[in-house]
């Protein structure tokens, strides 16, 4: 029988940063996002004001806000996205019908090609 002691590894987490164009907002997320999607359609297409977006889910307690938090605007009921004030960056979105969600703007990352999507919306 073997007596050392017996040690585990564990898999280091999982760090991104984001930070806007001007670098007023920048967020650190730890962990794997829980969904990456394609996103086409019209609330997002002219938030973003792109054809087409990726948004990284995470939840709520996965961010930090290194910095000032983004200013923030609703149209749509129960749906808040985020912004920086300065140089007006789209940052993410959350969605009171989805509490422990929260989504990221792959354009925020700064390491974009780490995030694969696995799905699309319309």
């Amino acid at each position: 029988m073997d007596d050392r002691p017996r040690t585990t590894t564990s898999k280091p987490t999982r760090v991104d940063r984001g930070h806007c164009f001007c670098g007023a907002v920048t967020a650190e997320f730890s962990g794997d996002p829980f969904w990456i999607c394609f996103d086409h359609d019209d609330d997002c297409r002219r938030a973003i004001g792109s054809p087409l977006t990726i948004w990284i889910g995470y939840r709520p307690d996965q961010r930090k806000w290194l910095g000032p938090k983004p200013k923030t605007f609703s149209k749509t009921r129960g749906v808040v996205r985020s912004f920086c004030s300065e140089c007006g960056t789209s940052i993410g979105y959350t969605d009171e019908g989805l509490p422990n969600e929260s989504y990221i703007s792959i354009g925020f990352m700064d390491a974009p090609e780490e995030f694969n999507p696995q799905a699309q919306a319309y």
